[in-house]
Formats: structure tokens, sequence, C-alpha cells
């Protein structure tokens, strides 16, 4: 089982899944709970702290997702200063976004339930085995994954908020017909365009950078230089016993464990039960006389029975689990088959049961289940020797606060200790969510360093625990320019790269918008190509996105506009000609529900709009403001 597990958890599909999952919190409120404030806070909204490490993460999600949307020009996106201020003023932005719905949530009472949580857990597929959630799989699939259960949990009650928020906001739009026809015949547009790029590269060839160039970049963008905080650790970790044949665990334990809990290995009975409804209590009476006098069952059922739902199925209610019965049908207190009840006063009339059939509850024999007891048994002794040896070392660790000398001997295990390192280079044994907070964002360094703490005992799962020191710290710094200058030198070249690029570009659609531009295009070595249908796809792309934002073009003229992909190229763009699409009606419903959806989303950022405008908002690096 677990052999399986581990495969499962390294299969890339399910990591995706899990970290869909995960990312998803932190861009929806839970990276609250996951990393508390400190000395590296990015923003803090109303006095809701946005952590560096949550705009990390929130960066990367980002990143992800246009990496995604927009393929092979993404590199030239990423690698320029402005793309990857972009992103990460995004991202920014849709952490500060959530806190605002977060708060707005709670002044509104908007609340998810511990069941809800748990409906949602057993509801995702890969908890489940066979159709049916599976606690093993989902510890050890999150154990796996460096996931804390009790973080995942919290994010999806954050989760299951936000949908309640969203769609209390969204969810009342409701759209005319002439406004949907028009929607529809717009994101089934099609646009035939020629398109001509101005690539960034010669001009890259072209640049040169002063050392006066240099000194001012940096000067003016010291917070792209700066190294992340450092820390050097000490740890131990313990792990539960993994070869559970070494636990002996003798017959006589196992057949006494059988005995005292016999009702798990109990199959309990069943009673088959048959059902008549009457009216009042005068018909009720008439057939329980007719019964007597040896009236059949089935045949009352089908002439005077009102329910008919049972009576479709000649009276039978099917097998019912005894203990589990409805009060009326347990307080008949039936006990023979064939046995036949009084008229019981129900909600709509009045009940005559009859018992048709027993099955008896049947024990398994302990030799059929002994192998499984012993397996069961051995597993939760590793569980209690795991949870005593916590105990054991905790309180060791607590007495001798000054080393973890003292805690790894009562362990057995040896002090790790770590070279320097920062958030985004976590050593593997580590690099789980709770024990970078609990380093990064704990209290084991404050304003002055270290504290010389140990830290509390950190369970991962049912099999790891550890504790934590913090050794050395290291303030986050800006890098000399020397160290980064070779960095500097590209920022600088990509910069002014970009400015030619752009001005040329500017110029060139001048000249096509005078129309000059044949010659002007000619001398700039670059020409229009074949003409394209481009239809909407992508809300992303940028050159798509400048395509469907032009007026269309007058009777026998063109369009001329341009795109900007950062870092990369300007596409300059000739729009001939403008074909509104026509949906089927499979079509047409579908553009309703988008159509109020993009309608719900504009309601939804009028009034994020509006929370940001009454919302005390700091942002503490100057790149994000």
């Amino acid at each position: 089982m677990m052999d399986n597990i581990r495969s499962t958890a390294n299969n890339p599909f399910i990591k995706i899944l899990l970290a869909v999952i995960i990312l998803s919190f932190v861009l929806t409120g839970v990276g609250g709970y996951l990393f508390s404030s400190g000395v590296n806070d990015a923003a803090e909204v109303n006095g809701y702290k946005i952590s560096r490490a949550q705009l990390e993460q929130a960066y990367q999600q980002r990143r992800a997702q246009l990496q995604k949307d927009m393929g092979d020009n993404f590199a030239s996106l990423a690698s320029s200063d402005e793309g990857q201020k972009m992103i990460r003023q995004q991202a920014l932005n849709v952490l500060i976004n959530q806190a605002l719905l977060d708060q707005f949530a709670q002044e509104l009472g908007i609340s998810a339930g511990d069941q809800q949580i748990r409906d949602a857990i057993f509801a995702l597929p890969y908890f489940q085995t066979d159709g049916k959630f599976d606690n093993k799989k989902y510890v050890e699939l999150l154990t796996a994954n460096n996931i804390d259960a009790d973080a995942f949990a919290e994010g999806i009650r954050q989760n299951l908020i936000n949908q309640q928020l969203r769609y209390s906001i969204q969810g009342t739009d409701f759209a005319l017909e002439s406004e949907v026809k028009d929607f529809a015949g717009l994101m089934l547009q099609s646009r035939n365009v020629r398109l001509a790029s101005l690539d960034i590269q010669p001009f890259l060839e072209k640049e040169t950078v002063s050392d006066e160039e240099l000194k001012a970049f940096y000067d003016q963008n010291t917070s792209m230089f700066i190294a992340p905080a450092q820390v050097k650790v000490s740890y131990i970790q313990l792990e539960a016993q993994k070869d559970l044949s070494n636990i002996t665990i003798s017959d006589d334990e196992v057949k006494a464990y059988y005995d005292s809990n016999i009702s798990e290995f109990t199959v309990p009975g069943q009673k088959k039960y048959s059902l008549l409804v009457l009216a009042d209590e005068t018909a009720a009476k008439e057939a329980e006389d007719a019964l007597k006098n040896g009236a059949d069952f089935v045949t009352l059922v089908k002439e005077k029975s009102i329910d008919t739902f049972s009576a479709k199925q000649n009276g039978s209610l099917g097998w019912i689990t005894i203990g589990q019965e409805l009060p009326e049908l347990a307080n008949a207190s039936l006990t023979e088959k064939g046995q036949i009840s009084q008229p019981v006063k129900i909600s709509n009339g009045y009940a005559i049961f009859r018992l048709d059939d027993i099955k008896p509850s049947v024990v398994k024999p302990f030799d059929d289940i002994k192998a499984d007891l012993l397996v069961k048994m051995r597993e939760n002794k590793a569980i209690d020797d795991f949870f005593a040896l916590q105990q054991k070392v905790s309180q060791a660790a607590s007495n001798d606060n000054d080393t973890l000398a003292t805690a790894a001997k009562a362990g057995n295990v040896t002090v790790i200790n770590t070279d320097w390192f920062d958030e985004n280079n976590v050593p593997a044994a580590l690099n789980n969510e709770k024990l970078t907070q609990l380093i990064f964002g704990g209290s084991l360094v404050d304003d002055n360093g270290p504290t010389g703490m140990n830290s509390d005992m950190v369970t991962l799962g049912n099999d790891s625990a550890y504790i934590v020191r913090v050794e050395g710290y290291k303030p986050a710094s800006t890098q000399p320019l020397d160290k980064v200058r070779d960095k500097v030198i590209t920022l600088v070249k990509q910069q002014k790269a970009s400015q030619a690029m752009n001005a040329q570009a500017q110029k060139l659609l001048a000249a096509l918008k005078e129309g000059k531009g044949e010659a002007a295009l000619k001398e700039a070595n670059i020409s229009f190509g074949e003409v394209e249908s481009v239809v909407h796809s992508s809300a992303t792309d940028p050159i798509q996105s400048a395509i469907f934002a032009m007026p269309k073009p007058a009777e026998g003229k063109k369009e001329y506009g341009m795109s900007n992909v950062p870092g990369s190229k300007v596409v300059l763009i000739q729009l001939d000609s403008v074909t509104d699409g026509k949906p089927t009606a499979e079509q047409l419903e579908f553009m309703t529900n988008l159509y109020r959806a993009q309608m719900g989303e504009e309601a939804l950022q009028l009034m994020l709009s509006d929370l940001r405008e009454k919302a005390k908002i700091e942002i503490f690096d100057k790149d994000y403001q």
C-alpha cells in the first residue's frame, strides 16, 4: 500500500493537481494561514500582512500561467525587467484583492462549516479508491508532497467561502437577448490581419552601456538586487518505525483485541419489511381486521395503500439494517417472519408493517481476520511508540533549550547541521510549509537574529517529526554592484533596446496611418506577412488583444495598430476586414452563461475598486507601488 501511495505521489500529474490546489489557496487567502507576518512583509491590507513568501508563491503561479498561455513568447517577457515587474505586480494585486474579498466575506458572515470542508475533501478524486474516500491515501499523498493537512483543510474552507462570495456577487445578473446576441457575434468574430514584427535582437546588438548608465540603473533599482535572508539551522528528525515486522505482538494479544472489539468484526443483522399506508384510523382498523382474517397483504397494498412509491414495489421496503430503522418501524417491535404490526400513526396517515424476512448478524471468524488484525495492531503500536518517543524528546528539548544534543540523545538520533540557505533554496529534508514557516516566519528569529531556542515538535503526517533551531541568520541585503554587474548590464541593454525598438515602431505606425508605410517598412527591412484569419482564443495574448481592440475598418480602408510583447518584439498590425460570427442555438446558450459571468466579473471588479478605495493598503516595496 505504501509503495503504491509513494508511486502515486511521485506521478507528475498528481503533483500538478496538488500544486494547483495549494497555489490556488495562496491566491485565495490561505497564505495568511501558511505564512504569518514577519520581518519580510510585502504589503499590508487593513492590518492583514502579505508576506514576501506569499508573494513569491503567487508570482510563481502567475508566471506558470503566463508561460502556459504565451508559449514561446514567454521567455522574452520573463527575461526583461519590465516583464518581471509586470508579473510581480499582477501577483501582488491578486493577493491584495483576495485579502479585501476575505475581509468583506467576514463582514457578511459568509462561512464554511467543518462538514462542508469534509465533503469537499471527500469529493476530490485523487483521494479516492474505487470511488470512495481513502483516508490513508489522503494522509500519505499530502505527506509525500510536503502539504500540511491542517493547512490543506483551511485552504478548502477559504476556497468554499470565496465561491460563496463570488456567487453572491456574480449570480444575480441577467442578460437581455439582444445583448447576448451582440456579445456572441463579437466573441465568434473573425478578423483578417497581416502582421509585421520588429524584433528586439538587432537593437540589443547595437547597444552599449557606459559606467554612468550602469551605476544610475543600479542606484534607481536596488530592490531588484536584494539577496534574501539566509539561515543556518540544526535539527533532529524522528521517524516512525517503518519495518512493522520487527514489532512483536503475540497470538494471545491479537485474540484479546478481537474479543474486546467484537463489534468491529460483526456484520449487523437485517430485516426485510413491507408497508401498507391507510388514509385514516378507520381504514387502518378495517385493514388490520382483514389481515387477521387471512387477507393477502400484497393485495391490500395494491388496492388500498395511499403510498404510491411503496405500492409500486408491492409494499416492500427492502432490507434495513437492524438498529437503523425509523422510530415508527422500530417501535413496532416485529421479531418473527410474517408478523404484522398494529396500525401506527405516521405523518400522512396510518401504517401497518409486516416483517418479511430476517438475516441474523454474522461475526467474522477470528482465523479469517487474524492476519489483518496483526497488521493493524502493529500499525497502532508503531503510532503509539512514535507518539511516546515524541513526548520524550520534546520534554528533553524543553528542559535543555540551549542545544539539541540532549534531545538527540533522548531520541537516539543525530543532530544535523545545514549550510546557509534562503527561502528559495531550502534543503530537501526541510522543504515543507510547516518547517519553512517556522524557520523564516516563526519565533526562532527576531529582529536581533536567532533567538537561541529549540522549536516545539513539528509533526509531518503520522511518521515524521522535527525539532529545529536557527544557529545563524543573515538579513536580506542589497548585493554590491560588482557582484551583479553582468546582470545590470543585461538589464540596461534590454531597457535601451526596448526604448529604441518602441520608438521605431511608433514611427512606422505613424507612417502606415499616413499612407507612407510601404517605404518606411522597406527602409526598416520588414514587411507584412500573409493574411491570417484570427478568432478569440486567449485573453492573455497581447497581440490578439490588440487585434480585437482595433476599430472595424471602413469600407475599402484598412486600420493599423501595434502590440508590444515586452522584452521580445513589437508587432505591427494591418486589419483588413471583420466578419461577425453567427452563433448556433447551442453556442448562444453557452454565450449567455459566458456573458452573465462576464457581467458578474465586471460587478466584482467594481466592488473591488470600491473596497480598494476605502481600504488602507501599504506596499513596502517601491517596485510594486
